[in-house]
């Protein structure tokens, strides 16, 4: 009677081998779309930042021209910034209500002026924000403002930088 040789056994490895594999790509594949992700946040957050500067230059142009002995320094709307009721002609301060770049829809929240009319808007997503830190001029004000909705848009003349108290959104 002859002995049969065992046979190695190595088939083992190469399953616990390819489980590893298996592993790494995956954690791997998280990691790309988390940074992903991250990379569409900040990008939105940039465009929020845009957007509100354009808003920002908007209700101040609507301010400064305002016609002589005419009591409205705020627009009553939104819609007034793309053509201005005082004016003859059409006179516009934006091209298009721009949308939020975070929540993606035109539902922007509006501050109020203490006179009435609308000087501003903020996000209507109270998200966390990416960016907690403002260095430059025209942003130092958002500065430690941890959620989008508390980033404000808004022009201050209308309460001779006296805003705080004012500064609310529309209930």
């Amino acid at each position: 009677m002859r002995k049969r040789a065992m046979a190695p056994r190595t088939g083992g490895f190469t399953y616990v081998g390819l489980m590893v594999m298996v592993a790494v790509i995956g954690v791997a594949t998280a990691a790309t779309v988390s940074v992903g992700d991250l990379a569409r946040r900040r990008e939105a957050e940039n465009e929020l930042l845009f957007v509100g500067k354009q808003y920002i230059r908007a209700f101040l142009e609507y301010e400064l021209n305002t016609p002589e002995g005419h009591a409205s320094h705020a627009p009553s709307r939104l819609e007034d910034l793309l053509q201005d009721p005082r004016q003859p002609g059409m006179k516009r301060y934006l091209r298009q209500i721009y949308p939020d770049p975070i929540t993606g829809k035109a539902d922007w929240q509006l501050v109020r002026a203490p006179g009435g009319g609308v000087m501003g808007v903020r996000s209507a997503s109270c998200a966390p924000t990416i960016r907690r830190s403002f260095l430059d001029g025209d942003w130092m004000y958002l500065d430690g403002q941890k959620r989008y909705c508390d980033w404000q848009f808004a022009y201050v003349m209308a309460c001779g930088g006296n805003c705080k108290d004012t500064l609310k959104p529309e209930d």
